[in-house]
């Protein structure tokens, strides 16, 4: 019991300094790309005794924000209890089924901790064990994540970890001062993150306050209306609306630059919109 502790201690620990130091991802290393397959494992440091512990590592996907945290994980974890910690790495190249697989692998091996990096790990980990220890790292919002209703800040069961929400209410502040005549903001996220979809909702009601109209847009659909030129279905966009053009392929006649005074060219450029924001 005193060993897990120690090791929950020093895990609790590490997560705080790889959020600290999350933003050096030039200096950290790929997680590897095949989906459910073994990124890589770190040995006992001394090469003696057998390591005391066991810590399993689910990654959503590689991403230079999500390989730091790892790496720093790994590297705090070594720091401060050298030689004694196995780390078995493992990356779900995006794939959700995938992160539950290597979920319920870390338990059938009896991992002492699980570190689960993003939502899609941290749930599948929190549904495999009630017993394992899990930390989450790269976690926006926990109650969201977990489907925990008033969400007071503790879980209270076996998982924990650190969050990176960003403060929305500034955010908002700076769409205002960086665009004070705007009227109309987008807001674009991944309908398949439940946690993106919290931070569009939080960060909408904040720009409402400042007097924003603000239309949601989910990565997973298309808008409802596609401007009839840039249509999809057509697959091809309007040709270079030139004063004039060669006759023929092999014509050597050079065309004239357009210019703004074109009536052909204001014909098909479009007005510039200044008071639509796309966040």
């Amino acid at each position: 019991m005193k060993k897990l502790l120690a090791l929950l201690l020093a895990a609790v620990m590490t997560l705080a300094l790889a959020a600290c130091g999350g933003g050096n991802a030039g200096n950290a290393g790929s997680a590897g790309a095949d989906a459910g397959s073994n990124a890589g494992s770190s040995a006992p440091e001394d090469g003696g005794d057998a390591a005391a512990y066991l810590v399993g590592i689910c990654q959503y996907a590689p991403h230079p924000a999500l390989d730091a945290a790892t790496q720093g994980f790994k590297d705090a974890l070594n720091e401060l209890l050298p030689g004694q910690v196995e780390i078995d790495e493992q990356n779900a190249a995006g794939d959700s089924p995938t992160c539950a697989t290597i979920a319920n692998g870390f338990v059938s091996a009896n991992v002492d901790l699980i570190m689960a990096n993003a939502t899609a790990p941290l749930q599948a980990a929190a549904a495999a064990t009630t017993d394992i220890p899990v930390l989450g790292t790269s976690i926006t919002e926990y109650g969201v994540a977990l489907g925990i209703d008033n969400f007071s800040g503790t879980v209270g069961s076996n998982v924990s970890g650190t969050s990176d929400l960003a403060p929305l209410e500034q955010q908002a502040a700076m769409v205002q001062e960086w665009f004070p005549d705007a009227r109309n903001v987008g807001l674009l996220y991944c309908s398949g993150e439940p946690n993106s979809k919290y931070q569009v909702d939080t960060v909408q009601g904040y720009l409402e306050e400042l007097g924003y109209a603000c239309t949601q847009y989910p990565s997973a659909t298309r808008p409802a209306r596609w401007p009839r030129r840039f249509s999809p279905a057509r697959r091809t966009f309007p040709p270079c609306p030139l004063s004039t053009r060669p006759s023929s392929p092999r014509s050597t006649t050079r065309p004239s630059a357009p210019t703004w005074a074109s009536p052909r060219w204001r014909a098909t450029s479009p007005s510039p919109r200044r008071n639509n924001v796309m966040c």
